[in-house]
């Protein structure tokens, strides 16, 4: 009985204990099924959170384009590879999808990737003894080329995939470097973002970087998407697009000519830029040494020296120390002054001439074609007074940036202190500025008197839609002369070109009018603090506008420490340059050229010739002195160039095209101009070398033009002996007055 008894206490025990247990299990279910929470863990969140997926939609980054719209700055498709390495991704595969063969895995993607292989067999085997389910392989892995993928997957590597991601690329290479720039990455390597580093990239990185989008989505356990599940797609915002003022054939003519020079006199630095001074868009700009932003390898110089490298410029700031007496009516050209030596007082330091002896006394107007530091000095200490000379260098902004968009920009030091200085700036010694602010403070010479502000950014557009969302207009930021003022130093100006006296011979342009002033600026040795002595120890450089009466063009061009043996031979570099981007970029304009000999001829009125009898108009045109080519073997005019109801002058070529077959004629002695024209009346694709007049062609004269033939010519500034006496007696002429030019070149400070 007693026994009986201790089994239904041990039964009651164990279903006391038995139901306290379902209980509890009851009632946590029931608490998580009314709370939704374990441990402060809201499972439903939980849940959905291990359930939803999310597949990053990258954007993509705005691309720059020039003026024209050829593209600057791209994306391409480029790669980032990785392996995986736990075999339950393989699973029930009939074929392996993970690395099996560590060592011929390695051996392959090293003969193809060029990498060492040992160093892969190294990565991927110290994935396997750390169990990684996959690993990457660092910068030999990252934006492999499209062509280069291919090889890889050719070879059916087991476990070796590819995920494709956007570069950042620059077609044209060197093409404009410093001012486009480059982008970088930032975050880590599992979350790298690309944002601009140097130049427009960085200045406008906050357009040109999109917005990643996403899909998101929930799956099952073994990661498929649920049926019906709900689906959320937010598209990319692509980055916005950049337009620049540069224009590409401009661009193309500078970056050449600073080439040529770079090889030829290996100097030290150069740096040039072309505005349009009227509205103060920048249309070229290069320096050297300069950069590939693709590769970025060996990059001597981080700098764009145009905004981000002050120095003493030397004559160049003649011109504003000219302007501001002319403005002040302290300027008489017909006064006179002892050239040579100037002195404060008796016992002071002699400011010299480049030529100590000087020419004795001479007019002021001589003084400025010289280029004589004295008579800056008779101007400033004499005449202006240094306060009010200080007043023009703040009315003509060089004492402050320019506020041009571009990184890097920099401000020179207006050394003022005392009359040494104050006088030594007025020439350019002592006081150091940009380029840019000089060929800012000289837009004032092409607007009656009116500065206007520099800038490279004309639009920011909408990538789908081409939609402008800001653009940039022509803002005038001042005036610091008048136009009475600014004929005064125009003229004075174009008479350092074609004047004997003149310092700007070598500069003189073929048809075209120009102005400007030269500068030979002494360098101080960072050593001793004095100025560098020897033929190449110099900063050449040169700013002006062409034509004269009407600028369409201002530049500024600067050649330091060229491998010269004479001082004079300085201007051979910085006058190659002005002359070879000047006259082919006035050419390319299409701006018609404006020199003496040409507003002699006769002008003739072209009449509306389209439709009318090839032999008709050739007699009439010739009959009037026109020199007439008829392109191609039709009997009926299609088209003229110039163009109809325009003016010519006698012995200008006028190009008629027929109806007929096109066909190239023998090009010889033409002007660029005239085969830009051909160009651009058949549709054929053009390129040239050098200056002046053809010497040969690529496409024999007499064959058949087509729209998918391309015309190579050279041209050199010899004419052919076909020419007229009288011409090739004019260029004999300006010949000898560039080399007298030479003779003089100008200055050296003491």
């Amino acid at each position: 009985m007693r026994k009986v008894n201790q089994n239904g206490v041990m039964l009651l025990i164990v279903v006391v204990i038995f139901s306290i247990f379902f209980l509890t299990i009851i009632g946590r279910f029931m608490y998580i099924q009314v709370t939704g929470e374990v441990q402060s863990v809201d499972l439903i969140a939980y849940s959905e959170n291990m359930r939803e997926t999310q597949t990053n939609l990258p954007a993509e980054r705005g691309k720059i384009y020039d003026r024209s719209g050829m593209v600057l700055a791209d994306n391409r498709p480029v790669y980032n590879m990785y392996a995986i390495l736990d075999e339950t991704y393989t699973g029930n595969s009939s074929t392996s999808l993970h690395v099996e063969d560590i060592n011929y895995t390695a051996e392959q993607l090293a003969s193809v990737l060029d990498e060492d292989q040992s160093e892969i067999e190294e990565r991927l085997a110290h994935g396997v003894e750390e169990d990684r389910y996959q690993i990457e392989f660092g910068s030999t892995g990252q934006s492999i080329p499209e062509s280069v993928v291919e090889e890889i997957e050719e070879l059916e590597l087991p476990g070796i995939y590819f995920e494709q991601t956007l570069q950042r690329y620059y077609p044209n290479d060197l093409y404009a470097s410093q001012i486009i720039g480059y982008t970088g990455h930032t975050g880590d390597e599992e979350d790298r973002q690309v944002r601009g580093a140097y130049g427009i990239e960085l200045e406008f990185d906050e357009y040109l970087t999109g917005k990643d989008g996403f899909i998101s989505y929930h799956q099952d356990s073994y990661g498929y998407q649920l049926r019906n599940a709900d689906e959320v797609v937010q598209s990319p915002e692509d980055g916005h697009d950049i337009q620049l003022t540069l224009d590409q054939k401009i661009q193309s003519f500078l970056e050449d000519a600073l080439t040529t020079v770079e090889e030829t006199y290996d100097p030290e630095r150069i740096m040039a830029g072309v505005m349009d001074p009227e509205t103060g868009e920048i249309l070229a700009m290069a320096n050297r040494p300069t950069f590939n932003p693709n590769t970025r390898d060996n990059i001597e110089n981080w700098y764009n020296d145009m905004v981000s490298s002050p120095f003493e410029p030397g004559s160049t700031m003649k011109i504003f120390t000219l302007a501001a007496a002319i403005e002040e009516g302290v300027y008489n050209g017909n006064d006179t002054f002892q050239s040579g030596q100037f002195k404060i007082s008796d016992h002071g330091r002699s400011i010299h001439d480049h030529d100590p002896d000087g020419w004795g006394e001479i007019t002021y107007d001589e003084g400025i074609l010289r280029s004589s530091n004295v008579v800056m000095a008779e101007l400033l200490w004499n005449r202006m007074g240094p306060e009010t000379y200080l007043d023009y260098l703040e009315d003509f902004h060089l004492d402050r940036m320019t506020g041009v968009d571009l990184t890097g920009e920099r401000i020179g030091t207006i050394s003022y202190g005392g009359p040494w200085e104050q006088i030594t700036t007025a020439y350019g010694q002592g006081s150091t500025f940009t380029p840019m602010q000089i060929m800012k403070a000289a837009t004032a010479l092409a607007n009656d008197g009116e500065m206007v502000q520099p800038y490279v950014v004309s639009n920011v557009l909408e990538p789908e839609t081409n939609e402008i969302v800001e653009q940039k207009e022509r803002e005038v930021v001042g005036q610091p002369i008048s136009p009475d003022t600014v004929t005064q130093v125009v003229d004075l100006l174009g008479q350092t070109v074609t004047e004997d006296e003149g310092t700007a011979g070598a500069f003189a342009l073929d048809q075209y009018t120009t102005f400007g002033k030269t500068g030979t600026a002494s360098i101080p040795d960072p050593e001793t603090g004095l100025y560098m002595s020897g033929a190449s120890n110099y900063v050449f450089s040169f700013v002006g506008m062409a034509p004269q009466d009407d600028p369409e063009l201002l530049m500024f061009v600067a050649v330091k420490q060229p491998d010269i043996d004479y001082r004079y031979e300085g201007s051979d570099t910085t006058s190659y340059i002005y002359r070879t981007v000047m006259e082919n970029s006035l050419h390319y304009l299409d701006v018609t050229p404006d020199q003496e000999q040409a507003d002699a001829m006769n002008e003739i009125d072209l009449g509306d010739y389209k439709g009318a009898s090839v032999d008709t108009v050739l007699n009439e045109l010739e009959d009037a002195g026109v020199r007439v080519e008829v392109i191609g073997e039709g009997d009926q005019v299609e088209d003229i160039w110039p163009s109809s109801e325009s003016q010519v002058l006698s012995n200008q070529r006028v190009l008629l095209k027929s109806d007929g077959e096109m066909t190239i004629p023998d090009l010889t002695g033409w002007t660029l101009r005239d085969v830009i024209a051909l160009s651009r009346i058949t549709g054929i694709e053009l390129d040239y070398i050098g200056t002046g007049f053809v010497k040969d062609q690529n496409i024999e004269a007499g064959s058949t033009l087509s729209e998918d033939r391309r015309l190579v010519v050279e041209l050199s500034n010899e004419r052919n002996s076909d020419d007229d006496d009288e011409e090739e007696e004019n260029e004999s002429d300006s010949e000898e007055s560039e080399e007298d030019a030479l003779e003089d070149e100008e200055e050296q400070f003491e």
